[in-house]
């Protein structure tokens, strides 16, 4: 109150009315009112301080939160995932040892039926080499009675030509 008498008497000492002087000093004191201090700035601005540090202790709690949560459904989603491939691995491995084991009793099915196979073309083999053994000593026995039978045919006609150009000879001679 002492300034506003003192800013009133300076006013008026300057040439301003009584009247003038108090409107100017209630104008600037209802802009003071609308004025904040150094001291309320202060004040909000620790306000303000304290409101954010409490607002990011609750943003990071939240986020730990929600953190955690998000760990603790990836963790479960992978234990899961995990479970699923362990279970279709085994059933992987089940159908391939089935499918081998098949494979295995296929494969010693047609080693037999080679085996068979094999041991009846032997078989014919050797009954076919010793037809053919056969046929080959019954071809040559004919051929030797063949041979034979030429021998004594070409002997006979030898022997015929030979009498025959003895005769001639013969005769031969005896007109000479």
């Amino acid at each position: 109150m002492a300034n506003v008498l003192a800013v009133v008497k300076r006013l008026t000492a300057s040439g301003f009315s009584e009247v003038q002087a108090e409107a100017v000093v209630e104008a600037i004191a209802d802009m003071q009112e609308d004025l904040a201090t150094r001291s309320d700035l202060q004040v909000q601005s620790a306000e303000f301080r304290s409101d954010m540090q409490a607002q990011t202790a609750e943003f990071r709690s939240d986020m730990q939160t929600q953190s955690a949560e998000f760990r603790s459904d990836m963790q479960a989603q992978a234990a899961e995932f995990h479970s699923e491939m362990q279970a279709q691995s085994a059933e992987f491995r089940s159908d391939m040892a089935a499918l081998r084991s098949d494979m295995q009793e296929q494969m010693a099915e047609h080693r037999s039926q080679m085996a068979a196979l094999r041991s009846d073309m032997q078989a014919q083999a050797v009954e076919h080499r010793s037809q053919m053994q056969e046929q080959a000593a019954e071809h040559r026995s004919e051929m030797q009675a063949l041979e034979l039978r030429l021998t004594i045919r070409i002997g006979a006609v030898v022997g015929a030509t030979s009498l025959v150009t003895t005769g001639v000879l013969a005769a031969l001679i005896a007109l000479l």
